[in-house]
């Protein structure tokens, strides 16, 4: 079991998204790979889609990039009492949501060719 990097749910299995993190990037010049389940990467998707900017100055949610453009993703967290989740919104910037982008091609991909064995 993994947690998300966005939402914190644990799942057996997540989707590798590689991102470059400032604060590893001495030992991980080409990008490290953080894990994101299938829901947060569809939010992801949408909100590349979408493009809202995010009007308050941060970091990204998912890298910790400083002083670039974010924007906005809408995630489900889950909580322990009804409605069992709340909606937040995370900052991501636009190389970490191109990287989104990528893994979902590639695991539409792999779906695809899975149907086919």
């Amino acid at each position: 079991m993994a947690d998300c990097e966005l939402c914190g749910v644990a799942r057996p299995t997540l989707c590798p998204v590689k991102v470059n993190d400032p604060s590893v990037e001495a030992a991980y010049p080409t990008g490290t790979w953080k894990g994101i389940n299938e829901e947060c990467l569809n939010s992801c998707h949408e909100a590349n889609l979408n493009r809202v900017p995010v009007n308050s100055v941060g970091k990204c949610d998912l890298c910790g990039i400083k002083n670039v453009p974010l924007f906005q993703v809408k995630t489900r967290v889950p909580i322990f009492q009804e409605p069992y989740h709340r909606e937040v919104d995370k900052a991501l910037c636009e190389s970490c949501l191109e990287a989104c982008e990528e893994t979902l091609r590639r695991r539409e991909a792999e779906k695809e060719e899975g149907y086919h064995h």
